[in-house]
């Protein structure tokens, strides 16, 4: 059901990237949500061109040398934005990525009210996929992190069905989770091969390669591109907090800088809200977050 209401979500969207000339495509994720206090989880995705991101490249990297951000080393992030060299650099770094990133910055927010989505009880349905997996060898995984696997799995998978094309390379870089850890009875390689079955629900593209890693030490290039994931889970996070929960969130001015950015249309780099809500009769409302009514 997750997947389906998800890919009619998906559907209605009305600009997508054209990857169709690119040899490598890109996916980046972050993922929020998951602290005390929160109402919604989120899951971050960048999918964008890899043969166009160079000069994105050049330029955050003189942006950085500019503004300090290399020694001592420090990454563009959601909890940092205050901190006086990135607020310095805050504008033109989302300048940069409007007008030199090809591609599109997907969030998925889930209300914490929805116990599972793979099921109407909890406990059942991630037992079952804790099954699943086992017979299958995919890892021996614990019920939370099954289900977030899978959520994740799922959404990439349904975009990478409508942008990505057969014949060409991908490379998932996935940000330090609790999906992605190594321990004794599963690894990241489980990932890679439940990310290899979803895949295979939503399309019969086959890949040249499809790669995965987890983000590189100091490596400016792919660091500020996860960044942007990164602020995307958190911003949307904080404005769901304070539109549907109706708590009280006190908007920095570079946090209203990154709503405000999250809102605006570029031509090159699609931005995608969307949002699945308890509703008060036990149903799901899924639709798109409209932020800029919200700043």
């Amino acid at each position: 059901l997750y997947g389906r209401l998800l890919a009619r979500e998906v559907e209605k969207l009305v600009s997508l990237p054209d990857f169709s000339d690119d040899k490598g495509i890109l996916i980046l994720s972050d993922f929020g949500g998951e602290h005390k206090g929160a109402d919604f989880t989120t899951y971050s995705i960048l999918i964008c061109s890899a043969d166009k991101r160079v000069v994105f490249e050049e330029k955050t990297k003189r942006l950085r040398s500019e503004n300090g951000l290399n020694d001592p080393w420090k990454e563009f992030g959601f909890k940092d934005l205050g901190y006086g060299p990135i607020s310095r650099s805050l504008d033109e770094f989302l300048s940069l990525a409007d007008n030199f990133i090809h591609g599109i910055l997907v969030t998925i927010s889930i209300d914490r009210k929805i116990q599972s989505l793979f099921g109407l009880d909890k406990k059942e349905a991630q037992n079952q996929i804790v099954e699943l997996f086992r017979n299958n060898d995919l890892g021996e995984w614990k019920g939370k992190e099954s289900e977030k696997v899978l959520r994740v799995c799922h959404a990439i998978s349904i975009f990478m069905s409508l942008v990505a094309f057969s014949g060409q390379k991908i490379l998932w870089l996935c940000d330090h989770d609790s999906i992605n850890e190594d321990g004794k009875k599963r690894g990241f390689t489980h990932t890679q091969k439940i990310f290899g079955h979803c895949l295979a629900m939503y399309s019969d593209n086959l890949y040249e390669i499809y790669g995965f890693a987890k983000p590189f030490e100091k490596d400016a290039g792919t660091t500020d591109l996860l960044s942007l994931a990164d602020f995307s889970a958190g911003i949307i996070q904080e404005i769901l907090q304070s539109e549907v929960a109706k708590k009280d969130v006190q908007l920095s001015d570079e946090k209203a800088k990154l709503a405000k950015w999250m809102g605006t249309d570029s031509s090159f780099l699609t931005k995608a809200n969307l949002v699945f809500i308890q509703q008060d009769d036990g149903d799901w409302g899924v639709g798109s977050v409209n932020i800029q009514a919200k700043i």
